[in-house]
């Protein structure tokens, strides 16, 4: 933290983690918005049936609210932010959910804030211990959920912000309190927690709030009414600041909307570098809905395409036809670019229509992935016709997530074309030749790549969780998060041998992991040669700006430099000089 002497005393700057972009500037609003968790309170047997009927009026309750927050979301923002509460209505019917609550409450009496509470506590905690850590964010929804739900059998209004325009400072913001957000007021909001993917940080982007998460105490360091600047940019809360940081930030606003303008004017120009080596630029998406921005940004179809959603907060599993038309109607959206659909990437233990009762002491190195699929082949073949019969609308490719070995992509290809057969005997139209990749995010994955390469028509690497297994780090944990090192040297090695891999087996290599719409790191992902980089939609037209900038060349010079670096902070100064040099307007805020 930096202090200076500012207007109303001194000036305190924090770093954290910018989410959303934009600047803000007004005074503070402290939102504890204390939740007191139930507890488990005894009661008569007798009353247990008043406790269902109370239970599912709220939930009743919880529904209705949900729905008119998803359809304010729509009409003032899009589909893309609203589909976040679908999910969410989803976990209010999950008879999984229900069934262990009302069983709950039937062998133990109790009030049906402590038993539906508790059930959910026990999803989160296992959503927590996921490797994935896509999946460990979505914790704050299921957690957004519960609390509704409990507030609802308390009877408990929420809280109001005030009506004059100021910077909202939270422990956590859930996605349904961005929802309410009323942005002529919310003049931007930072929490103590909080990540880049987290769906209340998606929806800041959309709703154009600026936002920084990760700063530590903020709602007791400071108070409402405090004057406070917030640069979403940076990732700083600046408290107190002072007439020169003011005017300093009022200039870089001008800046920032110029660049936008121009950011905006380069959407249908082609990512090539000065020296034409060409990227193609595509977006990762979850939902069908954001095929709408895919569109807008300029992105080259999709380049993965999570298929969990159908999988999550439900009763039952998804039928082939359900997931062929939206396949289908996604494949189409994405015109001659095509879609990259990823099969299932979750653990086990998440997939309450599977679970047969087994419990991993560890599930960071169990049961998931290609895993899970090639255990569930019944699930596995349902969901790959689906895709086949997909590719007849538009160009799909298949690609298989955790892949650790060679015997798993072979087994999987058979079980691809024994789905094949099917659909030739039933008479139904697929592309024969459809592509088939594999992701990199394990280490063994990308040792062997030379050899998986022999399999296979392309691969993405996921870096978040080869950089995560590489280091046998997990970024979600304080204690070692800072060892999470993306330019480590054991990554750039890896990363480099799985191009090489590549190249000398006539595939080609995409980047779907944070790396590839990391603008500082744009650098290595051209030196390093990748044909694609895919990203979340509001990151593409910054790395296309980034790499209409650049090099080629010199981004190889680069890469050779770096891998004779021994380690992560020399690289990561060399990476910064580098932008800095050819689009330092990126950077400097």
């Amino acid at each position: 933290m930096v202090q200076h002497s500012g207007i109303g005393g001194e000036e305190m700057i924090l770093v954290g983690i910018g989410v959303s972009p934009g600047i803000a500037h007004g005074p503070i609003h402290l939102s504890l918005d204390v939740f007191e968790r139930p507890e488990v309170e005894d009661i008569p047997a007798d009353e247990v049936e008043s406790e269902v009927i109370r239970l599912k009026s709220a939930l009743e309750t919880t529904r209705r609210q949900l729905e008119i927050m998803r359809d304010r979301i729509a009409q003032e923002i899009g589909g893309t932010d609203a589909d976040i509460f679908d999910a969410h209505l989803l976990m209010l019917e999950d008879r999984s959910v229900l069934d262990k609550v009302f069983k709950q409450l039937n062998s133990r009496p109790q009030r049906a804030e402590g038993a539906f509470y508790g059930v959910m506590s026990k999803y989160v905690e296992t959503l927590k211990r996921i490797g994935d850590e896509y999946l460990r964010e979505r914790t704050v929804d299921i957690e957004d959920v519960a609390r509704r739900v409990v507030r609802n059998l308390r009877g408990l209004d929420p809280e109001h912000s005030p009506a004059q325009p100021h910077i909202l400072l939270s422990p956590e913001i859930t996605p349904s309190d961005t929802a309410m957000m009323d942005r002529k007021t919310v003049l931007g909001f930072a929490t103590e927690g909080g990540s880049h993917t987290s769906h209340s940080a998606i929806m800041a982007r959309s709703m154009g709030i600026p936002a920084v998460v990760g700063l530590p105490d903020i709602t007791t360091r400071f108070h409402t009414g405090q004057d406070a600047l917030l640069d979403g940019y940076g990732g700083l809360l600046i408290v107190n600041p002072t007439e020169e940081t003011l005017s300093i930030y009022s200039a870089t606003r001008r800046r920032k909307a110029a660049l936008a303008s121009h950011l905006r004017s380069m959407v249908s120009l082609p990512a090539e570098t000065l020296d034409g080596m060409r990227i193609v630029l595509s977006a990762n998406i979850e939902f069908e809905s954001e095929m709408a921005a895919v569109g807008e940004w300029g992105a080259e179809g999709v380049g993965l395409y999570r298929t969990e959603f159908f999988f999550l907060n439900r009763t039952a599993l998804p039928t082939e036809d359900e997931q062929a038309e939206n396949y289908a109607r996604v494949a189409a959206a994405a015109g001659p670019d095509g879609v990259i659909i990823r099969t299932l990437d979750i653990g086990g233990d998440k997939l309450h229509a599977l679970h047969d009762g087994l419990a991993e002491a560890n599930p960071f190195l169990g049961w998931r992935g290609i895993r899970v699929s090639l255990s569930r082949r019944k699930i596995f073949k349902t969901q790959l016709r689906a895709i086949l019969r997909a590719s007849a609308v538009g160009k799909v490719r298949i690609m298989f997530p955790m892949v650790s070995c060679r015997e798993e992509l072979q087994d999987a290809r058979e079980i691809l074309a024994g789905c094949k057969d099917d659909l030739r005997a039933a008479g139904v139209v697929f592309d024969e030749n459809i592509e088939v990749g594999a992701m990199i995010e394990v280490p063994s994955a990308a040792i062997t790549a030379d050899t998986l390469a022999q399999e296979v028509d392309f691969f993405s690497i996921g870096t978040n969780d080869l950089i995560q297994y590489t280091i046998a780090v997990d970024r979600g944990n304080e204690l070692v998060a800072s060892l999470y090192q993306p330019c480590h040297p054991a990554i750039l090695r890896l990363l480099k041998h799985v191009t090489d891999s590549a190249r000398n087996a006539g595939i080609w290599t995409g980047v779907c992991g944070e790396m590839a719409g990391d603008i500082m790191l744009t650098p290595l992902m051209v030196g390093l040669g990748f044909t694609e980089l895919s990203m979340a939609v509001s990151q593409l037209p910054l790395v296309k700006y980034a790499i209409r900038k650049l090099p080629a060349g010199h981004c190889a010079d680069l890469v050779a430099e770096a891998l004779k670096l021994g380690d992560a902070s020399k690289i990561y100064v060399r990476c910064r000089e580098v932008a800095m040099q050819y689009y330092s307007e990126l950077l400097v805020h």
